[in-house]
Formats: C-alpha cells, structure tokens, sequence
C-alpha cells in the first residue's frame, strides 16, 4: 500500500527527515540534518536495478522495518514538468505510467508511506526516476520509527544513516546478510 502524506504534516510527523530552503533574504540554502550515528555507502558488484530491489527489500526485512516514509529534501513536486512530458525512453515512460496510477503527479510535493509488499514494485521505477530526473536527487526515505535514513543515489549505492546505536549494530550485522559492499566513499564510516 502507498499512502501520501501531506508535505507539511510528514515534515511535522517524521522530524529527522534532512530538509532544506531557500532563504531570499540572505541568498542561502538553510537546512535541517538530524543527528546521525554513523554513514555507509554501499553499492552491488553489478549494477541491476532488478538485484538492487532484491537487495535493498533484504536489508529492510533483515532489519525489521514493515513501513517507510519517503519525502523530498526541498519543497517540490515527486514529478517534474519538464520530466512529464519527455517521451524518448521507455524505461522511464513505463516509470511515468506507475506514478501516474499512484496519483503521483507534477502537483504532489509530499511523502508517502510505503508498505514493504509495495517497495518491491515501487523501488524499481524509484531508482528510474532518481537515475533519469537530475531534479530527482534529494528525496530520503526513512522507517516509521525513525531509527535509521536511506538516500538512494542515481549511480545504485545506497547511503545508509543509522540515527542511533542499536540501530547501527543491527544495520552493521544484517549488511553482511545482502550483496551490498562498502561503495569505499571518502568520509563515510568502512563495514
């Protein structure tokens, strides 16, 4: 099941989502991090969006997380107007076509909930929106009880933020249960 959430009150509702603004006054960007326990970037062997939801719904379930919440960094719509309207690649057309049946359009600006059952169908078109819209890049996705972030870059890796210990324990062990390996990025913590 998909359940949007009004921006606002998924803002109010999940406060360790990372957010950020655009303040005229000052001609700055303000942001909003929560506190975070540690960084992993994990990547597969081989990029296969097929393997990618394969591996990421492993993690979820080896963790224990039944719902997640997925949310924009920045006030703006999940579907760009320039985006909608391209029609020179399948993959993302079909991707387009799913987000319009899930009433996700150039209007909605909010999260949704996502149920485990419905991340193995959505996760796909997730990443092929995230590889194909370079305005698709600041969208978090977080578990319900806010114990832990998930930042799906456009290459395949996947940043990982535990927001406490034991959540960070867990992550660490059911890591080594999945095909991910450490992405060896520069300042984020080694597996």
């Amino acid at each position: 099941m998909i359940k949007k959430i009004k921006r606002d009150i998924c803002i109010i509702k999940y406060r360790s989502l990372p957010l950020s603004e655009y303040e005229k006054e000052t001609d700055s960007d303000v942001y909003h991090s929560p506190d975070i326990q540690s960084v992993y970037w994990l990547k597969l062997e081989s990029d296969s969006s097929k393997n990618l939801t394969k591996q990421f719904l492993k993690l979820i379930n080896g963790l224990g997380i039944e719902d997640l919440i997925i949310l924009g960094e920045i006030n703006k719509p999940w579907i760009s107007k320039l985006t909608s309207t391209r029609k020179d690649y399948k993959p993302l057309i079909k991707t387009l076509e799913y987000f319009k049946s899930k009433k996700l359009t150039t209007k909605f600006n909010g999260g949704l909930q996502i149920d485990v059952q419905e991340l193995k169908s959505f996760f796909p078109h997730f990443y092929m929106i995230t590889r194909c819209d370079g305005g698709f890049f600041d969208f978090h996705i977080i578990d319900k009880n806010q114990n832990i972030i998930f930042y799906l870059h456009y290459s395949g890796e996947i940043k990982i933020m535990p927001l406490n210990k034991k959540f960070d324990v867990k992550v660490l062990k059911e890591i080594k249960n999945t095909d991910f390996i450490d992405s060896m990025r520069a300042n984020s913590n080694r597996l």
